[in-house]
């Protein structure tokens, strides 16, 4: 009988110890719980801070992002001719352009330095033979009769005049482009030269866009005359056209003069194009 009674004494004891150790257990989960809320309420608190010390600025732009709509590559072809308040006035157009110089007038040189320096991009205009009458230039214009000597000498004497050229385009040369034999001779100077070449397009059975494709030279061909008629409102509406190209196409390169004509209708309707989300681009830009 005192046995059973010791042994139910180690049972209850062994209970309480039990029950003692669950309470305990309790309680320090607990605590640890009421650390771990202690934590986390600073940790809230921290970044509330820095988000208040730190907000996040928004980048808004002061004036609404216009669409890009197209590019336009200008040549404005025959400057070397005239230094006046025209030529220089093409030097204040607030666009990249491109101005082709023949070479060997009495400004081609000077109009050139003055074209770069101002920043925009010179090409050489070089004479080619028409169809009907060739007038000028006879130091560097390029008849198709000419043996191969002379027309590689005449090409590498028009890029030693205007060093300042990075490409080529044809002045007049009904004849000269489309005959093959001397395209293909130009074709390789203008690699030799590592320039590239605009087709003037003075002729619809110009063989020089092709030509410079099988050899390798960047180029790429007029889609719009803007001066055949000196009138500002047909000027007007040929470079609207050309922006409806470029709107179309992507890209679109018209070609211009050096006219009084063409100047005052540039000077008013490239910033509206501007603003309407068309990009003026060298035409440097556009050949492949």
């Amino acid at each position: 009988m005192q046995q059973d009674y010791k042994t139910l004494i180690i049972y209850v004891l062994t209970l309480f110890v039990v029950v003692l150790l669950i309470v305990l257990k309790k309680q320090q989960d607990h605590l640890s719980e009421l650390e771990n809320e202690v934590i986390l309420d600073e940790e809230v608190e921290l970044v509330l801070d820095s988000l208040d010390k730190e907000p996040i600025k928004e980048v808004v732009s002061e004036e609404a992002v216009i669409p890009m709509r197209g590019v336009i590559a200008l040549i404005i072809d025959d400057f070397g001719y005239r230094n006046d308040h025209i030529s220089n006035g093409f030097l204040e157009l607030p666009a990249k352009l491109t101005y082709a110089i023949i070479p060997g007038h009495d400004h081609s040189q000077n109009f050139s330095k003055k074209a770069y320096d101002a920043g925009y991009e010179i090409i050489v205009h070089l004479p080619m033979e028409n169809i009907g009458k060739t007038y000028g230039e006879e130091e560097y214009v390029l008849m198709s009769y000419f043996q191969e000597d002379e027309i590689k000498q005449r090409i590498n004497k028009s890029f030693a005049n205007l060093p300042e050229a990075v490409g080529l385009n044809n002045h007049q040369g009904s004849r000269g482009t489309a005959d093959a034999r001397v395209m293909t001779l130009l074709a390789k100077e203008i690699k030799a030269n590592k320039k590239f070449f605009i087709d003037s397009r003075t002729t619809r059975n110009s063989l020089a866009e092709s030509t410079m494709r099988k050899y390798g030279v960047p180029t790429n061909k007029r889609d719009i005359f803007l001066d055949n008629d000196l009138d500002e409102e047909k000027i007007t509406a040929q470079l609207l056209k050309l922006a409806d190209v470029a709107e179309r196409k992507g890209i679109a390169i018209g070609i211009g003069h050096v006219k009084p004509q063409t100047l005052s209708v540039l000077q008013r309707e490239i910033p509206d194009l501007q603003k309407k989300g068309f990009r003026f681009e060298f035409a440097s830009k556009l050949v492949y």
